[in-house]
């Protein structure tokens, strides 16, 4: 056995799942060599020096004799946790033994198989799809794969006017309960000059279509698909409205994945500072090597494990195991109806596309300053939301994830200087809206954006552009902000 850096690790191998920061007592990789001719050179000296402890060697080393590297990640807490290695006919699944009573965790047990989402309380986070998950599912994909001939032909022409020379279509979807969001995104690009052309809005209902054709955007409206979504907004995360969201979410980047293009996709509950395609479409980057990269959503649970993946703001690159990852996603629409969570579905498929596939996966650390977003927001400490405002972090987008629902959002981004919809908008159709002529390309725009952003006070304890000291709070107990 050998012992390196953790850091050193991930940066010779990048595992695509967002780094943990070492702290004392896990900031080594443990790695055991199956025969002699593996061993790094120089091993035996410093097995010598060690005494009798596991040798530290540099990450080069570490692995330079080695001609294949499985890796285990796995949590290094308090629990008590053993990892058996077991020479035998090789799996790439790890199997999970627990010694469960009936409220969880009962050392007086033996041990059992459980599902990897079963937690120490005795909560399991796996459940399989009920009948009723099954028997929805099947129904709306019926009617999809009926209008999938019909709805590909009308997709393709719109996809073709707005992809860009790195053929990238950024994929937004909305319904008129969360209009205003999406017309705040595009008033805010629209003060920082931003190009919105890429721009592919998957409308829910005519609303929406019109709406968002009015802020000079391409729309794409189908009824035989969305015409049975709620165009009320989700009154919060996993309910049913939000659960039916997150199926469209599904089949607009299936459609357009099978139609050879890159994604951007993203929510609307979004701005941005600069335009994020930029950095995916660099011939240069090392990102280059990457299928799909996420912003991480901060939420390092074990629903989400291994990438805590945001499904609200990613980029795929297109080819064959990007777009078969899609068409799968979309048969497992029954998983996303049970646990209420694109999200969770996503996250559990793209691990075993990894593994079977060799799907390459980036997320962005919630560390980095490139992808913010809620968990950043929340943070009680204030000290990303403290260099954002001091202009000592230049991010690409802000992401305001983490958050009950579509008012607070918006409150949210009002007090942090990226509110752009003038109030008399706020939720308005376009006939609605004085002097706009429903048939003028950006006449909502025209009418609606403020070139400065509009300030408000609301929450003394949340992240404000300037003090909001004289504000309530809305988390109990929490101090203020500033």
């Amino acid at each position: 056995m050998a012992r390196t850096s953790k850091i050193d690790f991930f940066h010779q191998l990048d595992l695509g799942v967002p780094m943990d920061i070492p702290k004392e007592g896990d900031s080594d990789v443990i790695l055991i060599y199956s025969r002699e001719h593996a061993l790094p050179p120089g091993y035996s000296k410093a097995a010598k020096e060690n005494a009798g402890a596991i040798p530290p060697i540099d990450m080069q080393h570490a692995v330079q004799n080695c001609d294949f590297v499985n890796v285990v990640l796995t949590d290094h807490g308090t629990r008590n946790q053993c990892v058996a290695l077991v020479p035998q006919y090789e799996s790439y699944h790890i199997q999970k033994w627990m010694r469960v009573g009936e409220k969880g965790v009962d050392n007086t047990k033996d041990l059992k198989l459980v599902s990897r989402g079963f937690q120490a309380n005795g909560r399991n986070q796996f459940e399989p799809p009920s009948k009723k998950n099954m028997k929805q599912n099947w129904e709306m994909l019926s009617q999809y794969f009926e209008a999938f001939p019909d709805v590909m032909k009308e997709l393709k022409l719109l996809v073709e006017k707005v992809a860009t020379p790195g053929r990238t279509v950024t994929v937004m979807v909305c319904n008129f309960g969360q209009s205003e969001l999406l017309a705040n995104f595009v008033c805010a690009a629209r003060s920082r000059n931003l190009d919105t052309s890429s721009i592919l809005v998957f409308a829910t209902d005519t609303e929406t279509k019109q709406l968002a054709e009015s802020l000079g955007l391409t729309a794409f409206y189908d009824e035989r698909n969305f015409g049975a979504m709620p165009s009320e907004a989700a009154g919060h995360y996993g309910d049913r409205k939000f659960t039916a969201m997150m199926m469209a979410k599904v089949m607009c980047v299936q459609m357009v994945s099978a139609l050879g293009y890159n994604i951007l996709f993203q929510d609307v509950d979004i701005v941005w500072y600069r335009n994020p395609i930029e950095i995916f479409e660099d011939k240069d980057s090392p990102l280059q090597e990457f299928d799909m990269l996420f912003q991480d959503d901060g939420g390092h649970t074990v629903r989400y494990t291994p990438y805590s993946a945001n499904s609200g703001f990613y980029y795929v690159r297109y080819n064959a195991r990007t777009e078969h990852f899609f068409s799968a996603l979309l048969l497992a629409g029954d998983v996303i109806l049970k646990t209420d969570s694109h999200q969770q579905a996503l996250i559990a498929l793209m691990s075993e596309h990894v593994s079977l596939y060799g799907l390459r996966v980036k997320v962005f650390p919630r560390e980095e300053e490139d992808f913010p977003g809620g968990y950043q927001f929340h943070m009680v400490s204030g000290k990303f939301m403290k260099a954002l405002f001091a202009g000592k972090v230049h991010p690409y987008i802000f992401h305001m994830s983490w958050t009950k629902n579509k008012d607070n959002k918006m409150l949210f981004l009002q007090q942090m200087g990226e509110w752009y919809l003038k109030e008399e908008c706020v939720h308005k159709k376009v006939e609605e809206v004085a002097g706009v002529d429903k048939n003028e390309s950006e006449g909502f725009a025209k009418a609606c954006c403020s070139a400065e952003p509009i300030i408000k006070c609301h929450y003394r304890d949340k992240p404000s552009k300037f003090p909001c000291k004289d504000s309530p709070n809305i988390d109990e107990g929490r101090r203020s902000f500033w």
